[in-house]
């Protein structure tokens, strides 16, 4: 019977399985020190299309129409501080940023959304989000792609230090 292998002896099979779980968990640690997923779990998404993300951490480069991962800060009642939140970065420092009394959003003269919809659940007046101004070193403008977007065209701008880093859609 030449045609059937002897069987491998178990602590030369335990060696080989011990190597291959260590080589698995090196690789699973290096990701996960970089990388993460995301999920979006809202009914209405700021990004329509999209609830799982993956975000890279290490990815600090700010690029306008990008969609980043941030720490919320300040947003309470609607969300507590350290809620991550999703959306593309539309304004840089430096750009103009401007509400119109229609409600559209401007960024360098281009618009990018409309609407004011949650200006009465924030118990608001529309005229108290219109304006128009320069964004400050260290001030970045993020929005989602729907009119019900909670972003910045209500609570303001987002510092670098809040950014976690940048999203990239998978599904």
């Amino acid at each position: 019977m030449k045609w059937m292998k002897k069987k491998e002896s178990w602590p030369r099979f335990c060696i080989k399985a011990g190597v291959a779980l260590v080589v698995i968990w090196g690789a699973g640690v290096a990701f996960a020190d970089r990388y993460r997923i995301g999920i979006d779990d809202q009914l209405v998404k700021c990004i329509p299309g999209y609830s799982v993300y993956l975000i890279d951490k290490k990815d600090q480069q700010l690029e306008r129409g990008a969609i980043f991962v941030f720490s919320a800060q300040g947003l309470q009642p609607f969300y507590e501080d350290g809620t991550e939140m999703v959306k593309y970065l539309r304004g840089l420092p430096g750009d103009n940023v401007k509400i119109s009394k229609h409600g559209n959003i401007y960024v360098n003269d281009e618009m990018q959304g409309y609407g004011l919809t949650h200006a009465e659940a924030l118990n608001k007046p529309m005229d108290s989000f219109v304006g128009e101004g320069i964004l400050q070193s260290d001030s970045f403008w993020f929005m989602g792609t729907s009119n019900q977007s909670f972003d910045s065209r209500y609570w303001g701008t987002v510092k670098n230090d809040q950014i976690i880093g940048r999203a990239y859609p998978l599904f």
